[in-house]
């Protein structure tokens, strides 16, 4: 193993080149919605700022059918891997391709996502970043040779470095790639995620500055433990809302996926297709309404709601029907790009709105439209995506306000667990799903790594129809008792952890493993104990008891 100082420097070199990728992603959305939109050569951007109506009035509509054309094209040439919400491709990347991921999906990626959203696309800009930093991460870690265990904490170092650059929030990097990246969690591996973070976060602040990505004066004067405990006590129907909307956007959204595949044609086509009609959505609401509300990352409606500019509840819900329809339209034909903004914008609209309803019901409960909000965006991240202490730690990163603080705890961890009851799978996890890969959802014991061969042996000296140990000129010997063949084996200390005794049985192709508290001795009088696999599945089927408190657990 290489030394934790080379694989923290390395993770430091991930997390700049993170942030700088991050910086230069926002200014290719910015100059590409720039000139698709305006026909500016510009790349001066505010995204809490609508986008101002485009001189091409109902051809507007046409644009991101023209690009997702190209797109399609760019990513079934050159990166398959690309296409989509990035993060499913990472964890997939972790779980069952040893943190290998091709060089190309980097510049694939940012220029498809770019695109993607610049023309309009509603979907994030953080899901592109985190694919981007992963990539740096196991490219890096591939060149300087790290081993594999090595290689998937810069993966994960990277991927965390990308959404604290993305939100300039690096606790919320540092809690994501725990929740959902890291196969474990120690001192080795939360080092170098931490450093990536920081140095992520820190390039964003030199760029793009301090200000946190939503302002919300209005909660700067909300003091909740001097209230009514009413709005605590609303968080949990509110909770319960965003867990089933969260359910309803992850069904909608892999159901949108199966009509566009199902489309003749092929992966251009389809594509072409559904953004046409995202083109004919975002031109209507404009007409509408005023804006183009729907369109890109959003966060220009996310703000307007957190001020209380947009307050008709009717009208809220309209915004959250739509902007499901439109992400739906954008990634499940098969666009580039996140689902953490297009989440932010439902949760704040059906947030907002289930605070407007409260407030018409039970009057004034102490507790302003905005905390209602802020509360359905982190319950619409925690649900949709299944990372909860992400959505907290976020929420606050992002709006810098911890006065919401209680609300947002209960309304997150309510959404999280309707969600879990109803769907099961994350937006995440259902996708690599129907790729026949299961992926872990929520942080559980590492029982395997806390067991010692001591704990798991089978006590005395194996003497089965299987088994049999013979002193072999004063050597340990394991050999079948029907034909007297030998059988690979290991002795081990009663001290050693399980996990490494299954790496020692795994490079030997050992079959057996016998415990002693003296290995070097090699005396068959010191064998205490014995582990085969049927041990090691009884251990196993032990931590899955512990583990039966899953709330999906079949037969329950």
């Amino acid at each position: 193993m290489r030394s934790i100082v080379i694989v923290s420097l390395a993770a430091l070199v991930v997390g700049i080149i993170a942030g700088l990728g991050a910086w230069l992603f926002r200014s290719l959305i910015a100059f590409f919605q720039n000139l698709l939109f305006l026909g500016d050569f510009s790349f001066a951007f505010d995204p809490t700022a609508f986008i101002a109506e485009s001189p091409w009035g109902p051809g507007i509509i046409l644009v991101p059918a023209v690009v997702a054309g190209f797109v399609a094209w760019l990513v079934k040439t050159f990166a398959p891997e690309a296409k989509g919400h990035g993060v499913p491709e990472v964890m997939d990347a972790i779980h069952y391709n040893e943190g290998r991921i091709r060089p190309q999906v980097v510049v694939v990626k940012a220029l498809a996502s770019a695109l993607s959203i610049g023309s309009g696309g509603s979907a994030g800009r953080e899901g592109p970043i985190i694919q981007i930093g992963a990539a740096m991460g196991s490219n890096l870690a591939q060149i300087i040779r790290l081993p594999v265990g090595q290689r998937l904490t810069l993966v994960a170092a990277g991927a965390g470095a990308g959404i604290a650059a993305a939100f300039n929030a690096p606790l919320g990097g540092l809690v994501f790639a725990i929740e959902l990246m890291l196969l474990a969690t120690n001192a080795t591996t939360l080092l170098p995620v931490a450093i990536a973070c920081v140095a992520g976060a820190y390039i964003t602040r030199v760029t793009a500055g301090m200000t946190p990505a939503f302002n919300i004066p209005t909660l700067q004067v909300f003091d909740l433990h001097a209230a009514a405990p009413w709005g605590l006590v609303l968080m949990v129907p509110l909770g319960i809302v965003m867990g089933l909307a969260s359910s309803l956007f992850i069904k909608a959204l892999d159901k949108t996926e199966d009509a566009f595949e199902a489309i003749p044609g092929g992966y251009i086509v389809q594509h072409m297709i559904g953004m046409l009609l995202l083109g004919v959505l975002i031109y209507a609401v404009q007409q509408l309404a005023g804006h183009y509300y729907v369109a890109g990352v959003g966060y220009a409606t996310i703000e307007q709601v957190l001020e209380g500019v947009l307050a008709n509840p009717w009208f809220l819900l309209i915004l959250f029907a739509l902007k499901l329809l439109a992400t739906c339209l954008t990634l499940g034909s098969g666009a580039s790009g996140g689902v953490f903004s297009p989440s932010l914008f439902m949760g704040a609209a059906l947030g907002a709105m289930f605070g407007h309803v409260s407030m018409a019901l039970f009057g004034d409960i102490g507790v302003p439209i905005t905390a209602f909000a802020l509360a359905g965006m982190a319950a619409a991240i925690s649900g949709t995506t299944g990372a909860l202490l992400t959505a907290i730690a976020m929420t606050y990163e992002m709006t810098r306000d911890y006065n919401a603080i209680l609300l947002v705890l209960i309304a997150a961890t309510t959404s999280w667990t309707t969600r879990k009851m109803v769907v099961g799978e994350s937006i995440y996890t259902i996708k690599l799903l129907r790729r026949g890969h299961v992926v872990p959802e929520g942080l559980q014991i590492a029982m395997d790594h806390a067991r010692r061969a001591g704990d798991v042996m089978r006590e005395g000296v194996p003497d089965t129809r299987t088994y049999q140990v013979v002193n072999d000129a004063g050597t340990v010997k394991v050999v079948n008792p029907t034909d007297q063949t030998t059988i690979a084996h290991i002795v081990v200390e009663r001290r050693a952890g399980l996990v490494d005794v299954l790496k020692a049985m795994e490079h030997v192709d050992a079959a057996i493993a016998l415990v002693t508290d003296h290995p070097a001795r090699q005396d068959i009088n010191d064998i205490i104990g014995w582990i085969s696999a049927e041990e090691i599945a009884r251990a196993s089927r032990r931590t899955a008891r512990l583990m039966d408190s899953e709330l999906n657990h079949k037969g329950k």
